[in-house]
């Protein structure tokens, strides 16, 4: 079970301002947030399900007894550690960070608290005007080098469309010095880890479920990636599509010429 969490421990971003040049500021209600999402989880914790039913505060009581991962979205290195404090002060057991730019200053805390971090996406530009230019590029890999467990993520505009390009955003940080292996872990079992799904998905084990597809080329290259076939749970899958049939087609036709 999982729980999503807008968190009110973050920075707020000028509405008028563009994404990536948008200046961050402190939100002049910060402290009122901070105590409206207390106040919230200590009423969650006194709800006891009788009478008027409260979906809200029943979502989170398997949270708070440590038998389901909130998954808390956040961003800029101030903001992650007023959070990490936060979980400290509520005693949550199971937490996942999500997004996390700025994380790479707080990694000793992270390891030491043991939480994961779903990464945003590979193809992006820098969260802030002082950032490296391929911060978002190596960002997996310096969580990774400092022993933080992190996978990727694709929240975000056009997330649909942007599915297709979920292998290349770990190939793209082969690029940046990750190894290859460990790039892989990042879209199969890192993800599978932070999910809580490590024991039947993420990998190619005995006893696990056979759900995996197959490549000509490397899967995480967009210039190699061929695949000729996917499994899930074992069954065989059909790739065929409209857009391949006709790719099939004309590139018959146009090899006799």
């Amino acid at each position: 079970m999982m729980v999503s969490i807008l968190t009110g421990l973050e920075h707020l971003v000028d509405p008028e301002a563009g994404m990536n040049d948008a200046p961050t500021i402190p939100s002049k209600n910060y402290d009122k947030q901070v105590d409206e999402l207390t106040q919230f989880i200590a009423a969650a914790r006194a709800y006891t399900g009788t009478g008027k039913k409260d979906l809200k505060y029943a979502s989170l009581k398997p949270v708070l007894a440590g038998n389901a991962t909130a998954y808390i979205h956040v961003n800029g290195e101030k903001a992650i550690r007023d959070v990490l404090g936060f979980i400290k002060d509520q005693d949550l057991k199971k937490v996942v960070l999500v997004g996390a730019q700025g994380a790479e200053n707080v990694t000793k805390e992270l390891v030491a608290m043991n939480i994961p971090v779903l990464a945003g996406r590979v193809h992006d530009l820098p969260a802030r005007d002082d950032a490296d230019y391929d911060m978002p590029y190596k960002f997996p890999k310096l969580l990774s080098d400092a022993g933080v467990l992190v996978a990727l993520e694709n929240s975000g505009d056009m997330e649909r469309h942007q599915a297709r390009n979920f292998p290349f955003y770990a190939g793209h940080t082969v690029g940046f010095g990750m190894d290859p292996e460990k790039a892989l872990q990042l879209v199969t079992l890192n993800a599978a880890t932070v999910l809580g799904i490590d024991k039947d998905y993420g990998s190619l084990e005995q006893g696990k479920s056979a759900t995996l597809f197959i490549s000509k080329g490397n899967a995480l290259d967009m210039r190699g990636n061929q695949l000729t076939r996917a499994f899930i749970d074992g069954r065989d899958i059909s790739l065929n599509t409209r857009q391949k049939d006709l790719n099939d087609r004309y590139m018959e036709k146009y090899s006799k010429q």
